[in-house]
């Protein structure tokens, strides 16, 4: 099948009972793009504590899913200084590249503006030129700072445009806030 053929992925709030699937995507990652992802070696599989944070952070995980297979993770959690959420995302190898990662970041980084986060951050890889070109492009207007071989961008919190059109509608959650989903979600 190829890429024209391909359902996109449905987006949905992600939870513990997504651990294993999560754990498995992470594992077929290349060492490359864990690297990027964590900055460090996650172990394969990657260890518990470490699926618990990224379900359940202290802002909101969400998975992207085909056929019951989780294919992207994105997820804003609380950062240092006021009012400050954290995005972050990886995607499948086979996933990347197709816009995928940018979505799930948009919803991600809506759920936290309705909580009430004012600005983002992103902690990223100095040799990650995709994720710092896609941060320069969709936040111009973000601040830098260097620690080594990570850069820290802080922005003022808004949704990104995405750079293709999509297909998600506005769907109530289950805290009674209004986030973007994939059409067709249920959850």
């Amino acid at each position: 099948m190829n890429q024209t053929q391909t359902r996109p992925p449905l987006v949905r709030r992600a939870g513990e009972p997504d651990a294993d699937e999560l754990a498995r995507m992470l594992s077929g990652l290349t060492d490359l793009s864990r690297y990027f992802r964590f900055q460090t070696a996650i172990g394969t599989p990657p260890r518990p504590a470490l699926l618990l944070r990224m379900l359940c952070p202290t802002g909101t995980a969400f998975v992207a899913t085909r056929d019951q297979t989780i294919v992207g993770h994105a997820m804003w959690a609380w950062a240092p200084g006021e009012s400050t959420a954290e995005l972050a995302a990886v995607i499948a190898e086979d996933d990347q590249r197709r816009g995928l990662g940018i979505r799930m970041l948009s919803i991600a980084a809506a759920d936290a503006i309705a909580a009430g986060a004012t600005h983002f951050l992103f902690v990223v890889s100095a040799a990650n030129e995709r994720s710092l070109r896609m941060i320069r492009r969709r936040w111009p207007d973000a601040t830098v700072e260097r620690d080594g071989a990570l850069l820290s961008f802080t922005a003022p919190a808004r949704v990104m445009a995405p750079s293709r059109p999509a297909s998600w509608i506005l769907a109530a959650s289950s805290r009674g806030r209004r986030h973007p989903v994939m059409a067709g979600d249920t959850k």
